[in-house]
């Protein structure tokens, strides 16, 4: 690869002779001007350059948010306390994952960490860039950090093909999937089986294309937090849409139950929120069937119909339940049958705000019953019945007007219909 730099760590980094004279003549054998090397002394049998681990220096700017963030090594530092990296940080608020979270004082190569910050700001970090960082992964999620500078998540080298398409994530006030690995950012990654993956600048692009199936689903955002419903995901893909461990207290988070951001019909969502309110928008492109809608209920009991799209302001609550069910009508109604005019079948629909026993008749124009079609006791809801033009006897009644009645106990409503032959 004509690649000739030293590891990193190596004893030959630093260790040769800018300036020899020979011992027995007093010649100057060796004479290299200061501009030629990094640090203290030239490198031995290695080409210099700051950029690729010869001990020389380079310096990267990593921003953060109010609150809390992932972050990560981006740089080989004498000290890598969080304190002295990220001097805005709030004191003994960084945590590492290894199965569960643990507390520490330092960061290291290869590890995210989650890490609170008073406010907004950036940290100029100055140091060895790492050009190259082998990582071990455990089954399961992992929190990592990538090198000195960006890497496209389809290059990380995955010769194992341990890690789940689509889950790698950043954060950035929610969690969101990652299409590069940046410098001084911490990122969740889930792997299936133990084995190691590879952060390289040089590397080309190694892994495939995430297919992302939810293209077409109904769409909830949640904070800035997507969330899919009203399909269904062949269940060899769902390890796909897993999501990594919730943050640690305080920090925003929304999911399915079950730890995965798609869900068919019916599900409940979990919230995390460190705010009295928050912010949903959804995008239903779904229909949810006859008389049926997607409804957003809150543990209080409120109620919203999810039609189209829109926005809507919420308090926050630790659980919210999303299903696809029929909303009971607020008050009874006959509806006008359909087709209309019609030949020879017709629908017929209703709506009962409680249970109740009805009764459906057909009339002619002389108020003569031609058929009773319903006569039982229904709960409430929107209902509907089908008459196929015959009578009481089941004979083919002729062209004509007929009238269609609904009665029950305070409620009578007449209605007119037309059939053609």
């Amino acid at each position: 690869s004509m690649d000739y730099s030293l590891s990193q760590g190596s004893p030959a980094i630093d260790a040769g002779t800018a300036y020899y004279i020979s011992q027995i003549d007093e010649t100057v054998l060796v004479n290299i001007p200061d501009s030629l090397y990094f640090s203290e002394a030239p490198d031995m049998g290695a080409l210099e350059s700051p950029y690729e681990g010869s001990g020389g220096s380079t310096e990267l700017v990593v921003e953060y948010m109010e609150g809390w963030n992932i972050v990560g090594l981006p740089l080989y530092v004498e000290d890598a306390s969080y304190g002295t990296l990220f001097p805005d940080a709030v004191d003994g608020t960084l945590y590492g994952y290894e199965s569960s979270y643990y507390g520490s004082d330092v960061l290291e190569a290869g590890n995210g960490y989650w890490l609170v910050f008073y406010n907004d700001g950036s940290a100029d970090i100055s140091g060895e860039a790492i050009t190259s960082l082998t990582i071990s992964l455990s089954e399961g999620w992992n929190l990592i950090a990538g090198i000195s500078t960006p890497v496209a998540v389809g290059s990380i080298s995955d010769p194992g093909g341990i890690i789940v398409s689509g889950t790698i994530y950043g954060y950035s006030a929610s969690y969101y999937n990652a299409e590069a690995i940046e410098p001084g950012k911490g990122y969740w990654v889930n792997a299936s089986a133990d084995g190691e993956v590879t952060f390289d600048e040089g590397l080309a692009r190694s892994r495939p294309v995430f297919e992302d199936m939810t293209a077409g689903a109904n769409r909830l955002t949640i904070n800035g937090q997507d969330l899919y419903f009203g399909i269904d995901i062949p269940a060899d893909k769902m390890m796909s849409y897993s999501l990594p461990p919730k943050p640690p207290s305080g920090a925003f988070d929304v999911r399915f139950k079950g730890n995965t951001k798609i869900r068919g019909e019916n599900s409940e969502i979990e919230v995390m929120s460190p705010y009295e309110t928050i912010t949903i928008s959804y995008d239903v492109v779904l229909d949810a069937g006859e008389y049926m809608h997607w409804v957003l209920s809150t543990g209080s009991g409120d109620e919203y119909i999810l039609e189209q799209d829109g926005e809507i302001i919420v308090p926050t609550e630790d659980t919210f339940t999303l299903e696809r069910k029929a909303i009971i009508p607020n008050s009874y109604a006959l509806h006008q049958n359909y087709p209309n005019p019609f030949n020879p079948i017709t629908t017929l629909r209703y709506d009962l705000p409680v249970d109740n026993h009805i009764t459906l008749t057909i009339y002619d124009l002389n108020g003569r019953e031609v058929n009773q079609i319903v006569n039982t006791s229904q709960p409430a809801g929107h209902h509907s019945v089908m008459w196929n033009s015959t009578d009481s006897f089941g004979k083919p009644v002729s062209a004509g007007i007929y009238l269609y009645q609904i009665r029950t106990a305070g409620f009578v409503q007449t209605r007119k219909m037309v059939l053609l032959k």
